[in-house]
């Protein structure tokens, strides 16, 4: 009887040990991918900042190494979810009741390699890290989400395939053009160029504009001109213009910001934003501050909305222009414009039309 008892106790300790394992297995399974590369670790190490696909970007990466040891991360940017189309890079885990649609701001994978020896090298992938943006942080369960290994496998094809551009003949030009090029690119990670403004320090919260978001949102048109009158408290002064319904504009102006909204004859309709001021301005919707959010964050913020960056002119005079770079794209129903003066955003346009 002892001994029956005993052949059970060793029966139920290996199905416990078999459900562990699978259930590591099933952990473990996709979050890692490990193979070797027949090549020595210095050429894989230089290879590896070559890799690009659709979702990557040009930037320089932080790296750690040794004589046997190397790690770097590839970063994924701006991967887009929809119930029928889902990104094939990552598995996506959503709480209960999320929408289907979803934006991942940036998605890392951490690669490392070892050296095995002269001629070989163990390359070890995993996905070490998912950014949503702001509007699917609260549904997207960034602990849940795994990798689908659609990129260890690209990773691991480009390894293997990769070779190095032939060097130049003309050794000398080569360094010195290689040379220009790596201090240049360490020089714009680490301070602002010379042509760049100098970020104010002084921060404050302005109250008319908290009033004016209160939801936290831009203002959807179409909207009038006492949609504004209410939540900003403050009568507008009526300007005059030809081309809007009944020739007036409504005109806010205030210590360091200027706001003005028109319905046109031909059925545009926005409102605007000036700032003014030299401090950074906190109270717009969407975490955008003036003087403080730039162009390449705005771009990175509204990515899902497909947000466009590009430069333009705008006159300043009669006989002048000057270079303005603008953050574009359209949220819900409406167009909105965000322009960057002084190198940060200085003013925002929102209409019921495209720019």
């Amino acid at each position: 009887m002892k001994k029956k008892r005993n052949n059970m106790k060793i029966k139920t300790n290996h199905k416990l040990s078999l459900l562990v394992f699978i259930l590591s297995f099933s952990l473990y399974f996709g979050q890692k991918a490990e193979f070797n590369i027949p090549k020595d670790i210095e050429t894989l190490q230089n290879s590896i900042f070559h890799f690009q696909n659709d979702f990557t970007k040009d930037e320089a990466k932080d790296a750690a190494a040794s004589d046997s040891d190397f790690s770097t991360t590839v970063d994924l940017y701006n991967l887009k979810y929809d119930a029928g189309s889902k990104n094939p890079y990552l598995d996506l885990a959503l709480k209960s009741g999320s929408k289907p649609k979803q934006f991942i701001q940036q998605a890392v994978w951490k690669v490392n390699l070892k050296k095995i020896s002269s001629k070989s090298t163990k390359a070890t992938i995993f996905l070490e890290q998912i950014i949503p943006d702001s509007w699917s942080k609260k549904e997207v369960d960034t602990k849940l989400s795994k990798s689908t290994g659609k990129l260890e496998k690209e990773i691991k094809e480009f390894l293997l395939k990769y070779k190095p551009e032939a060097p130049s003949n003309d050794v000398e030009e080569t360094d010195s053009v290689y040379v220009a090029d790596a201090s240049t690119q360490a020089y714009s990670t680490t301070e602002p160029l010379p042509s760049e403004a100098v970020k104010p320090q002084k921060k404050t919260v302005s109250k008319k504009l908290q009033n004016l978001f209160s939801k936290k949102q831009f203002i959807a048109l179409p909207a009038a001109s006492d949609t504004f009158t209410k939540l900003l408290q403050v009568k507008p002064t009526q300007l005059e213009c030809k081309d809007c319904k009944n020739e007036k504009y409504s005109n806010w102006d205030f210590d360091d910001f200027n706001m003005i909204y028109a319905h046109m004859n031909s059925g545009e309709e926005y409102y605007a934003i000036q700032y003014y001021g030299e401090n950074i301005v906190s109270g717009l919707p969407h975490g955008l501050a003036f003087n403080d959010s730039s162009p390449s964050e705005c771009k990175q913020k509204f990515a899902r909305y497909n947000a466009q960056l590009y430069q333009t002119t705008v006159d300043t005079d009669e006989n002048s222009s000057k270079a303005l770079t603008v953050v574009t794209f359209k949220m819900n129903t409406s167009f909105v414009r965000l322009e960057f003066g002084n190198e940060y955003l200085t003013r925002l346009v929102i209409s019921n039309k495209e720019f």
